[in-house]
């Protein structure tokens, strides 16, 4: 899958720096140029963002983008840095669900056929005794050899339940769980980029010039 969010929607509210120029005609090692602060990173706020009841639970379907999610919910596809951002997605490329081609390329690039049908873990089954009690829970990754030993009404009993996970099925797995993803309420979305507005600027410091911009060295430029 290809995909760039929209550079014009999130990348224009990010500060600025005033960095060293690093191009060749440059004059002197004190030539800048402005540059955005890529490293600047919106950390959400845990009273407004930290509750699920602010949020819609969604499933992305098939090869669906961030830009078609946001317009679905948003009337807006360049609004797809929200739906990235609010589920703290940096790198689209391994953090996004893939559709089914580019799923399917991933494992061919990835795997031979055979080593798709290896094993790749071992999950527990749940057991429960007589009574209904939880003995042992699903999902907790084990050795092949497992078992677990209990005693029920007075009989010591031992068991191996357990579930092996090929490689086709622990990839399939990674890749729908990405699918979970949470959307933040529409009505909710001036606060959200009053908050980004907020967290996008500069405190004061020596590197300061305003809210929106601040002086960087290059250590290891040298002077023409």
């Amino acid at each position: 899958m290809t995909y760039r969010s929209s550079p014009n929607s999130y990348f224009k509210k990010l500060p600025n720096l005033d960095y060293p120029s690093l191009q060749n005609d440059r004059t002197s090692a004190y030539d800048y140029q402005i540059v955005k602060n890529l490293f600047k990173r919106a950390v959400m706020r845990d009273d407004v963002y930290g509750s699920l009841v602010n949020f819609e639970k969604y499933s992305v379907q098939g090869d669906e983008r961030p830009d078609q999610v946001a317009y679905d919910f948003y009337n807006d596809s360049a609004l797809d840095w929200v739906i990235l951002t609010t589920n703290n997605i940096v790198h689209v490329r391994d953090e996004w669900p893939m559709g089914n081609q580019d799923f399917l390329t991933y494992l061919n690039e990835k795997y031979t056929s055979e080593e798709l049908s290896n094993i790749h873990h071992y999950e527990t089954k749940v057991i429960r005794d007589s009574a209904n009690n939880l003995i042992q829970r699903a999902g907790v990754y084990v050795d092949s050899d497992h078992s677990i030993t209990y005693v029920d009404r007075g009989v010591t009993t031992t068991k191996s339940e357990t579930t092996s996970f090929s490689f086709l099925q622990h990839e399939t797995d990674l890749n729908d769980k990405k699918r979970n993803i949470n959307i933040l309420k529409r009505e909710l979305l001036d606060t959200f980029f009053r908050d980004i507005e907020n967290i996008m600027v500069y405190k004061e410091s020596n590197q300061y010039v305003t809210d929106k911009l601040k002086v960087t060295e290059n250590p290891r430029l040298i002077s023409p």
